[in-house]
């Protein structure tokens, strides 16, 4: 994971968590909804705030989460006092043992790799899934042609095809891929992939 991304969210896990949480995934909800496996154990990689965690475990399914940075898992353990979180860091996921669990979600994480890790972190989050387990990413592009936004954060350009192209490669089968209008950022784009190991 990029050093400075992490240390961005660290210093301003408060601010970011906050804005996180008030937004609402729709799409993507209805997508979890529709093809994850209820009630089977899930690993929310990149969880941030804990706010899709809650989500979860709200639609009856159990989920532990994930996340590289220190200040955002002490925010998500603010808003889940009762949920599981651990420090783990894309692209190598060596704190997750193989075929764990049935349902990954990764959202909004991946835009945050250099390009060059990506098939990596694809091939890590399949392997961290049981055989018919899926997966569903999240990702935006850039709102411009900058490597980093303006905060510092890395924001690496992937289209969705190249991802399903990696997905493949890492022995996943694409079921959806779609890209949408961001809903919050004006001219945005956000892409969500759902795949099956």
């Amino acid at each position: 994971m990029d050093t400075q991304t992490i240390q961005v969210y660290d210093q301003k896990a408060a601010s970011i968590a906050a804005r996180h949480r008030g937004n609402k995934p729709n799409r993507l909800n209805d997508l979890i909804l529709t093809y994850f496996h209820t009630g089977e154990l899930t690993a929310d990689v990149g969880c941030g705030s804990g706010r899709d965690t809650e989500w979860l475990h709200h639609q009856g399914i159990p989920t532990i989460g994930y996340d590289g940075s220190e200040g955002m898992l002490a925010e998500a353990r603010l808003l889940n006092p009762t949920a599981e979180f651990h420090l783990a860091f894309l692209p190598d996921l060596a704190e997750i043992p193989d075929a764990h669990y049935f349902n990954v979600l990764c959202n909004a994480v991946l835009m945050h790799l250099d390009k060059n890790e990506t098939p990596s972190a694809l091939q890590n989050l399949a392997r961290i899934l049981q055989p018919k387990g899926r997966l569903v990413v999240s990702f935006r592009g850039s709102q411009d042609e900058a490597e980093r936004e303006a905060d510092g954060r890395l924001y690496t350009r992937v289209q969705v095809d190249e991802m399903t192209a990696w997905m493949v490669a890492a022995g996943l089968k694409v079921l959806v891929a779609e890209t949408l209008p961001d809903p919050v950022r004006s001219g945005g784009e956000w892409s969500i992939v759902v795949a099956e190991r």
